[in-house]
């Protein structure tokens, strides 16, 4: 049976070993087509910055100050680089995290994040072309390490975006280069002055080369062949064979049994439930698609358990975290035993530094100012290294490294730290956006036409118009409750896990929905969920859900128009949001264009300085037969305003022709909302969702992951144990401490 078992996954194995060696043969071929790197751009422009630098400052600035400049030069660009790194450390991870300071928090990371290494760079090539007789303290040498050290970047943010990860060997180039300067620096002064102070800028000079190769490696760990090839790891064939035989014995266990087996207690429980099922959906952001036999459909959690929709969502954002983590910082690399031992190294060395100074500094007539930065920086320094390690132990990953560990005072830590950390809500707030809104108050600037050259999408009037709300438990169980009768669903459909009954599931867009009240209304809606492109759709449905929301909010006054009303409004303009402002995250289309052309039909027809209150009236002002026309005149362009304006007539209709109860129109809105959510999740790439992570947290990440949870995606695909393999008695089993040779498992 092994044989034959053997035979069957054999051909997958030996797939991911010639992905493998694939690996290696792409390297160079990376460095070569990949655009051009950061580290490459910083040392050019350094370097020029140097060059102008010395060539116009003694012709332009006076006696007096040139000699300043050129005393404070270093003091003032050592300083500067420290303050730039304690920046980075603070906020180089909020930007994971969505709210209205978002944009400017991502805008000042990545100034800088340039800023630094730009900085660095200048300050160690400045020493480099610095002539022996214009050295103004032997202690400007023992700085040049501490450059290196700041090169290493905080472990907070090592990429600020996924192409970053993919540049890896030119940054290996820059990390060669720039300790070959240093190198060079400190051997250059060594004659100069032979002092203790010499010896004592060695171990500095070590711990910067391990930041810097910390940070080269985190690179190199992150970048998509190695985040791919990680999903496989090189376990050996022949172990294939001691896993069948262990697992015939093992029976199904899902997630909960095993973390019941391995004694993880209730309170931090959901962490290693979200991090094994991390493990388990990895794949799908490397664009790996899953075939896992029916018989192992218990891996799915979600559906094994009573899960509610704040534990479900709170266990994505867990898990999403985990992905941030691995693509932009440097926490999986340190938290590990090899991390560990190197953090150590360089904590010892940096306050052994330190202590070695307070004695020898005391011994020479050095300057104030320069021992009070030589202080400043080996503080600084320390602090980095203790706020760091404070950071990586109370992070997610630092939690289950210290409760999965046998020593009790190491579980003891790490169960104090959980207490202290916030507790995990899930999703906290997703944007916002009205297209009436934004055309009946356009930007009124006097320097628009000169931000229009610059902003020719309008980018920044879209922005200042887009605001930020909670996210509440409703419109949380509402999707996911939404999400479990899609479950339902492909569950029970016949035959059973069919794969091309769930692309239909995911492809219905609302269709199903506006179908049923269709027969029941001879109303007319299918046309705008199917015979247009995703993108119309959008805007269709976003201009109809905002007149009907404002014209019902001045009809009733203080007045209940039930949870789906609000659920509509919030689902609507976070997907015109994402229409605005994240167009890459949906299905390609003319969207731009038909955005607008809209645009400039809603601002010709509205009244200048009307309310949006009065619009509204003025649209439901408006007979039939006109109406009709201004659609036909809509429809000569891309615009789809007066399409939108018609479906909303057609909607109040079914309050005042058919009787309907407005809580009940607002339902079926709601319905097609959560088809359209649905919808786009399941069509936006998984590497889209990744590179969408350094923006912040997106609703419809976390629901396309939670989607995932429970089977509905194309890139799991569930089928039938084969023939030959049940014939001899093969039954598959799910291994939740061997996830590492995921291939294994995988039919």
């Amino acid at each position: 049976m092994q044989e034959l078992v053997l035979n069957h996954i054999g051909v997958s194995f030996r797939q991911v070993q010639k992905g493998q060696s694939a690996f290696e043969l792409n390297i160079y071929q990376t460095y070569l087509q990949a655009p051009p790197a950061s580290m490459i751009v910083t040392i050019a422009s350094a370097l020029v910055f140097i060059e102008i630098k010395d060539a116009a400052f003694p012709k332009t600035l006076s006696e007096v100050m040139l000699s300043l400049w050129l005393k404070w030069e270093l003091r003032a660009m050592v300083v500067l680089s420290l303050t730039v790194q304690l920046i980075l450390i603070r906020y180089g991870n909020r930007r994971k995290f969505s709210g209205k300071n978002l944009k400017l928090i991502s805008l000042l990371v990545w100034t800088m994040y340039l800023f630094a290494d730009w900085l660095a760079t200048v300050a160690l090539s400045t020493l480099l072309r610095t002539r022996r007789e214009q050295l103004t303290s032997p202690l400007v040498i023992f700085w040049a390490p501490f450059l290196l050290l700041h090169l290493g970047g905080p472990d907070t943010i090592t990429a600020y975006s996924l192409s970053d990860n993919e540049l890896w060997p030119r940054h290996f180039f820059g990390l060669c280069f720039q300790i070959g300067v240093a190198l060079y620096v400190y051997v250059k002064f060594w004659t100069l002055t032979v002092t203790s102070l010499n010896f004592l800028a060695i171990p500095i000079f070590l711990v910067g080369v391990i930041k810097y190769g910390e940070r080269v490696w985190a690179l190199f760990k992150a970048s998509s062949l190695r985040f791919r090839k990680s999903v496989f790891s090189g376990a050996k064939r022949i172990q294939l064979e001691v896993d069948l035989a262990e697992g015939q014995g093992q029976g199904h266990m899902n997630l909960e049994d095993y973390l019941d087996h391995i004694q993880i207690k209730g309170k931090y429980r959901y962490l290693h439930r979200a991090f094994y099922l991390f493990k388990v959906f990895r794949p799908l952001f490397s664009d790996l698609k899953l075939r896992i036999y029916n018989s192992l459909s218990y891996i799915f959690e979600l559906t094994e358990t009573k899960v509610s929709a704040e534990e479900a969502f709170k266990m994505v954002e867990i898990e999403l975290g985990f992905l941030y983590d691995q693509l932009y910082t440097k926490i999986p690399l340190v938290i590990s035993r090899a991390g560990v031992i190197l953090r150590s190294i360089c904590l010892s060395f940096t306050v052994s530094t330190l202590i070695a100074f307070l004695f020898v500094v005391g011994k020479h007539g050095y300057s104030k100012v320069d021992i009070g930065i030589s202080y400043l920086l080996m503080v600084g320094a320390i602090f980095l290294e203790i706020y760091s390690d404070i950071l990586h132990l109370s992070s997610d990953y630092g939690i289950i490294w210290l409760t999965r560990q046998n020593n009790k005072f190491l579980k003891a830590i790490g169960s104090k730290l959980f207490e202290l950390t916030e507790a995990r809500k899930g999703i906290r707030t997703m944007a916002q956006h009205s297209l009436v809104d934004y055309c009946l108050h356009p930007r009124k600037m006097k320097l628009g036409a000169v931000l229009n050259v610059f902003d020719q999408e309008d980018n920044l009037d879209k922005y200042f118009h887009t605001r930020w709300t909670d996210v509440s438990p409703d419109l949380k169980t509402t999707i996911y409750k939404h999400l479990l009768e899609k479950r339902e669903k492909y569950e029970h459909g016949n035959p059973r896990f069919c794969f091309k009954y769930l692309s239909e599931l995911l492809d219905e867009r609302g269709y199903n929905v506006l179908k049923e009240k269709e027969q029941a209304l001879e109303v007319d809606y299918g046309w705008s969920v199917t015979e247009v492109e995703f993108t119309h759709s959008i805007l269709l449905w976003h201009i109809a859900t905002d007149v009907v929301y404002f014209d019902d909010h001045h009809k009733f006054r203080g007045g209940s128009l039930g949870p789906y009303c609000q659920i509509s409004k919030l689902i609507s303009d976070y997907m015109m949001y994402l229409l605005f402002l994240c167009p890459a995250m949906l299905p390609e289309g003319i969207g731009n264009i038909r955005h607008h052309d809209t645009c400039i039909e809603a601002t010709n027809f509205f009244i200048e300085k009307s309310t949006f209150r009065e619009t509204v009236r003025g649209l439901f002002g408006i007979d039939i037969e006109s109406r009709s026309f201004i659609v036909q005149m809509g429809s000569q362009s891309k615009s789809a305003f007066f399409e939108g304006c018609q479906i909303a007539y057609q909607l109040q209709d079914l309050a005042s022709k058919f009787k309907w109860d407005h809580h009940e129109k607002w339902q079926l809105m709601a319905q097609v909302w959560l088809e359209m959510l649905t919808y786009a999740a399941s069509q936006c790439s998984w590497k889209e969702h990744s590179r969408q992570l350094q923006q912040g947290e997106e609703l419809l990440t976390h629901v396309a992951l939670l989607m995932a949870h429970l089977g509905l995606t194309r890139k799991i695909n569930m089928v039938e144990l084969p023939t030959r393999l049940g014939d001899v008695g093969f039954k598959p089993t799910w291994f939740w401490d061997r996830l590492d040779r995921l291939a294994y498992y995988l039919a």
